[in-house]
C-alpha cells in the first residue's frame, strides 16, 4: 500500500503515520481532494508559480509572479493562480506560499516530482 503525504489530506489533517494495523480508506472527498493536488502538478504554468515562490521567499507582485510565468495572456495567468488558491495567497498585493503550498512545493522537490534549479 502506498503511502499517502501529508500535504495531500484536506484541512491540514495527515495520516496518522501508523504502519500497523488496518489503514482507513480514502472517502470521496479526499480523493477529490488528492486529484485536484495532483492536477497541480499536470500544469507547467502552476508549477513555475509554485517554484517562483518558493525560490523568492519573500512576496511577489502579480507582475513578478506573470512574467517569471513567461504568460503574455492575463486571463490564461489568473486561470492558473486560481487553480492554486489553497496553495498560494495574495496579501497587500502580493504574493506567496500558503504553509500547505510550502509543504507541497518541499514534498516534490524532495520526492522528485518536479527539479530543482538550485
Amino acid at each position: 500500500m502506498m503511502a499517502i503525504p501529508g500535504w495531500l489530506w484536506p484541512d491540514d489533517r495527515s495520516s496518522t503515520g501508523s504502519t500497523q494495523g488496518p489503514r482507513k480508506s480514502l472517502g470521496a472527498s479526499e480523493i477529490e481532494h488528492a486529484t485536484s493536488v495532483f492536477s497541480v502538478l499536470s500544469s507547467p504554468i502552476r508549477l513555475q508559480i509554485l517554484v517562483t515562490l518558493h525560490e523568492r521567499s519573500v512576496p511577489v507582485s502579480y507582475t513578478e509572479l506573470r512574467e517569471s510565468a513567461s504568460v503574455d495572456d492575463k486571463g490564461k495567468f489568473n486561470y492558473h493562480l486560481r487553480r492554486l488558491d489553497h496553495l498560494v495567497c495574495v496579501q497587500d498585493g502580493e504574493y506567496m506560499l500558503t504553509d500547505r503550498g510550502g509543504e507541497f512545493i518541499q514534498e516534490a522537490l524532495y520526492n522528485g516530482l518536479i527539479l530543482d534549479n538550485e
